[in-house]
């Protein structure tokens, strides 16, 4: 990804303790997320590779990399905030981030639990702007995120702002819109099955398949139906450690396609233009789908 810059290894002025002493606040596939307090000072995330994670350390090591490369090139509200990548002395790399409180998936599931049905539009809507914000930026930057979902999105003082986090699978793009391909190295999308779109499913050289900006658009608009439906996309899993590879025993085969909505939602006035962005966003043919730019138009942003 020729357009990142390399961030360079610095040396934090905050001692890290060890891992058992900070609170986990968050994980991943081969990481944990945990708070890192701060004197005097607002607190930080601290992405940390995990002690488990064996042969594959390697591979969430160049994750992790990656994601600090492209952080520490971007500069948007909705995007997390890069402070620094740094090395502990047992040799696993830190990312050091802007902390926010919670994840989009926590908040759904807890609403979820409570049994308070669907998110009130205005939320929706808070998150649909946000996100496309974040997309916009990040496409006019080349930068495909490959990966949105709920579990990606973070939420700071009940809505006030909404950011896109978790780049560690981020592709670069060609100012056409599709993946860039790097001579010698072959574009991988790897994201999360059930909120994959389905040119992704059917495989970048399979079937004609093209890979775009418009993948990130399809997961996106799936992040609404769970806002909407308080529920796991394309899948009959329940919420749960399943969400973070997409995989279950129980999965249903309805990967890629354009999850159906309760009645009550579609007879409901309220709900018409998120309901109408769902499914402009989640249509099985890309170039049918909306622009993030588009997407704002749309929303009377610009």
């Amino acid at each position: 990804m020729s357009n990142y810059t390399t961030p360079k290894i610095l040396r934090s002025t905050a001692k890290l303790p060890e891992t058992p002493a900070l609170e986990r606040i968050g994980y991943g596939t081969g990481v944990g997320v945990f708070n890192l307090q701060r004197k005097d000072q607002s607190p930080w995330a601290a992405k940390i590779i995990s002690r488990n994670a064996g042969r594959d350390r390697k591979q969430f090591s160049n994750r992790l990399q990656l994601e600090a490369k492209v952080l520490s090139s971007l500069n948007h509200p909705n995007i997390i905030g890069y402070r620094a990548f740094v090395k502990r002395p047992d040799g696993r790399e830190v990312l050091l981030m802007e902390q926010c409180e919670q994840s989009l998936i926590d908040l759904i599931e807890t609403r979820k639990e409570e049994n308070l049905g669907p998110y009130p539009v205005e939320y929706i809507t808070k998150v649909a702007v946000d996100i496309a914000k974040a997309l916009d930026y990040l496409h006019s930057s080349l930068i495909l995120h490959g990966d949105i979902k709920s579990g990606n999105i973070l939420v700071k003082n009940n809505f006030e702002i909404v950011k896109l986090c978790d780049f560690g699978v981020s592709l670069p793009l060609k100012f056409d819109g599709t993946l860039h391909k790097i001579k010698g190295c072959k574009a991988l999308y790897i994201g999360t099955p059930c909120w994959s779109a389905p040119e992704v499913l059917k495989g970048e050289e399979c079937m004609g398949a093209i890979i775009t900006s418009k993948a990130d658009i399809f997961s996106y608009g799936l992040v609404l139906w769970e806002m909407m439906t308080l529920s796991f996309p394309n899948s009959s899993t329940a919420i749960n450690e399943s969400y973070y590879t997409g995989f279950s025993e129980d999965m249903d085969a309805h990967l890629g396609e354009t999850p159906p909505l309760p009645d009550s939602l579609v007879s409901d006035p309220r709900y018409k233009q998120i309901i109408e962005l769902f499914n402009m966003c989640t249509m099985q043919d890309y170039k049918k789908r909306p622009t993030a730019k588009q997407i704002l138009r749309f929303m009377g942003i610009y």
